[in-house]
């Protein structure tokens, strides 16, 4: 049964008298097994649940609510049960990459379609049942996000080293034919699944659009940890040329087909290459942004609105600002600050932190450490009012990195005020001038398990 890790203050668990310890047994006669299970038990207005007590006391509470009210508790489990763990062995897989020292939650290898369907998390279904495809249907939990990687059956199986993953494509024609969208990808790996093997990936997936809606195509992530490991390298500068060439073939052949482009490179091989992003009519509806795809685009036109709407507001007197970005991100970061400073009285030091705690393979924000940046930080902050941190490399609802050190830890080492900015268009320009009051709340990013992980391909 699901069990209350913690309820929320002024949640509607607070105000039924709910407590840690207590297990939800049922929602209006429905046994719980799941989020999902209560996620859709959930959405009526009159509610009765059914509570075992910590105490071992059974309740029935009756209760009326709005429609979109949840309970407000956090559950000891992310999925109430136990999460659906990765069966593969995947030669290029991320969480393998991981120094041993990590925290414990990092080196855990989701593989869950419910938590594609309520997060966003990609999944392989090589450890989903005809039952559970059945279920997805019956509840039509929709869209999923599906990491493919290819559709040549045999070399699948030999990338992810699990028999069962040569279905995927029967898997996602049961499910198109029963209107489940879903939203794939590609990690692409020279010499492995590109060239003619992306070639038939990209043919087998567009037939099944609308209900495979886009392709995204994201260049392997290699770190310095890879020992015992398949020989991977990564996508050299012509590789990543030649692959944006044979996706922008495709895109034009499939826009003449589908009305749309489909298949999409993700925003590193853009940066690899030495090539500008696509203009935002490229990205259809931008459907695979959190997985790297648009990123800079989307970036840049919300830096444009930004100094639109606040084109009246001042930056604090003698304002001087350092900016920690990535080095994939760093083109891009230093020629928005270089026009910013054109039209407002402020310094801006970027600060392109190499990524010594993962190798130097690893060029993405999200995935720089406390300790990386205060080793290269040290002895270069002399004079700043602060720095700006985007909060794209903390835990979600916390101030902790990937290395377990805090924005603190960060500020003593070096002396100097952090500032933790949204990794928006608007929060680098109103944290540049100086106005970081103004701000929304920091996201929430909804990274179940490998918190950090799936924020590794922002470019912020």
């Amino acid at each position: 049964m699901p069990r209350i890790h913690k309820v929320q203050p002024n949640s509607l668990a607070e105000e039924l008298g709910l407590t840690s310890g207590d297990d939800l047994v049922r929602v209006n006669d429905v046994t719980i097994r799941d989020l999902v299970d209560l996620q859709f038990a959930m959405a009526a207005e009159e509610i009765e649940l059914e509570v075992k007590k910590a105490s071992g006391e059974i309740w029935i509470v009756e209760v009326d609510k709005l429609y979109d009210e949840d309970l407000g508790v956090e559950w000891e489990h992310p999925t109430l049960d136990r999460v659906k763990l990765c069966h593969n062995k995947c030669v290029f897989c991320f969480v393998d990459q991981i120094p041993s020292n990590m925290r414990q939650t990092l080196n855990v290898r989701d593989d869950d379609y419910r938590l594609s369907f309520l997060h966003g998390n990609f999944v392989t279904l090589t450890n989903v049942k005809q039952d559970d495809l059945d279920r997805i249907i019956q509840l039509k939990m929709s869209p999923l996000n599906i990491s493919v990687h290819t559709t040549n059956p045999e070399l699948r199986v030999r990338m992810l080293a699990n028999r069962r993953s040569g279905e995927i494509l029967q898997q996602i024609s049961y499910l198109a034919e029963h209107q489940i969208v879903m939203n794939t990808q590609v990690v692409l790996c020279p010499e492995w699944n590109d060239g003619p093997e992306l070639d038939r990936t990209i043919e087998d997936l567009a037939t099944f659009y609308p209900h495979v809606q886009s392709l995204s195509v994201v260049p392997v992530g290699l770190t310095k940890h890879r020992r015992g490991l398949h020989k991977l390298r990564p996508c050299t500068s012509v590789e990543a040329d030649r692959t944006i060439h044979q996706i922008t073939r495709w895109q034009e052949k499939l826009r003449t087909e589908l009305g749309v482009s489909f298949v999409h490179a993700a925003d590193e091989l853009y940066v690899m290459a030495k090539r500008d992003v696509p203009p935002k009519e490229y990205y259809d509806d931008f459907g695979q942004i959190e997985n790297g795809v648009g990123v800079i685009r989307t970036f840049l036109e919300e830096i444009s609105q930004a100094k639109q709407s606040c084109v009246r507001l001042s930056p604090v007197p003698n304002r001087s600002v350092g900016i920690v970005t990535g080095v994939s991100a760093q083109q891009v970061i230093q020629d928005i600050t270089t026009d910013i400073t054109k039209e407002h009285s402020v310094q801006c030091t970027v600060f392109p932190v190499t990524n010594n705690f993962y190798g130097t393979n690893v060029t993405v924000t999200g995935l720089l450490t406390a300790t990386d940046i205060i080793d290269h930080l040290r002895g270069h902050v002399d004079g700043l009012d602060t720095i700006l941190l985007p909060d794209i490399m903390l835990k979600d609802d916390d101030d902790v990195f990937l290395d377990d050190l805090r924005v603190s830890d960060v500020e003593e080492a070096l002396q100097t005020r952090v500032t933790v900015v949204p990794a928006t268009g608007l929060g680098l320009f109103m944290g540049i001038l100086g106005h970081t009051q103004h701000l929304p709340p920091r996201r929430r990013y909804e990274t179940t398990l490998q918190d950090g992980i799936s924020a590794s391909r922002s470019v912020s």
